[in-house]
């Protein structure tokens, strides 16, 4: 492989790293990952501090040069998949034997890879909506649901689902985002209630709300704290107490409006 600048190498550190964050990933395994780009393209002497709102990395060249760069994070979704594709790919470097080489072999291979995973969507929008309606659906079967109300959070779970995908797009924070969905859920959930009779709000309201659960937030501020990343594992928990805190004040503040037109 031809020799690479400093900057070069760090730039695609860097697109390696926001992928596996905005995706969910955890920040050691951000670190570890852009350590092994680095060290895959030929600078080993390498330094990464990961938060999850930025990224920092300094490379050191045959000079000693050192040459260092940030990186901040604004968004971030789930997409474990995302994670998987990359970690391989970037596993290749180290490994002659991987079944991916052709797609490492020079940089730009690699970087045509890592934008082709960079863009790409694993499933179809309407898939995505379908299986978070039957998340809502089956959840609220596990919590004594009957299939009336199985039937009801699955339209429910499919709204909302549909919903939070185009407020995503209105640069709302986590904590309004999560209280305007929980918010719906409850306005859904009781208008159907008016039409609908025999079902029981508890457990469609429920099903409703298990979509929105930081789940994924909270296990990476224990793995993140576990491993000794005391900052990163802090500021998830905070992260995911705050969504908490919106999804009970949107889902809370509705009930209470609703009892008080009389409903």
């Amino acid at each position: 492989m031809p020799n690479l600048s400093v900057q070069q190498v760090t730039e695609i550190a860097l697109q390696v790293g926001r992928i596996i964050l905005q995706s969910g990933g955890t920040t050691n395994r951000v670190e570890l990952m852009m350590r092994k780009v680095c060290r895959g393209f030929g600078y080993p002497e390498t330094e990464s501090y990961v938060t999850p709102t930025g990224i920092f990395i300094s490379l050191k060249d045959g000079v000693g040069t050192i040459n260092t760069s940030i990186k901040r994070i604004d968004n971030r979704r789930i997409d474990l998949g995302k994670i998987t594709r990359v970690s391989r790919l970037v596993n290749c470097l180290a490994n002659p034997k991987c079944p991916d080489k052709d797609k490492v072999t020079s940089l730009a291979q690699f970087q045509k890879e890592l934008d082709k995973i960079d863009v790409e969507e694993a499933w179809p929008a309407w898939l995505k909506n379908i299986c978070g309606g039957a998340t809502s659906g089956f959840f609220c079967l596990l919590f004594g649901g009957s299939w009336p109300e199985f039937a009801v959070a699955v339209f429910i779970g499919i709204v909302v689902s549909f919903g939070m995908k185009y407020l995503s797009k209105l640069a709302f924070n986590n904590f309004l985002l999560n209280a305007l969905a929980a918010a719906l859920i409850v306005i859904l959930a009781k208008t159907i209630d008016i039409y609908v009779p025999y079902i029981k709000l508890e457990n469609i309201i429920i099903g409703g709300i298990m979509l929105l659960v930081p789940g994924l937030s909270i296990t990476n501020a224990i793995r993140d704290t576990m491993s000794g990343d005391l900052v990163a594992g802090t500021a998830r928990a905070v992260e995911a107490l705050f969504i908490t805190v919106g999804i009970v004040a949107g889902s809370g503040s509705m009930l209470k409006l609703w009892e008080l037109w009389g409903y």
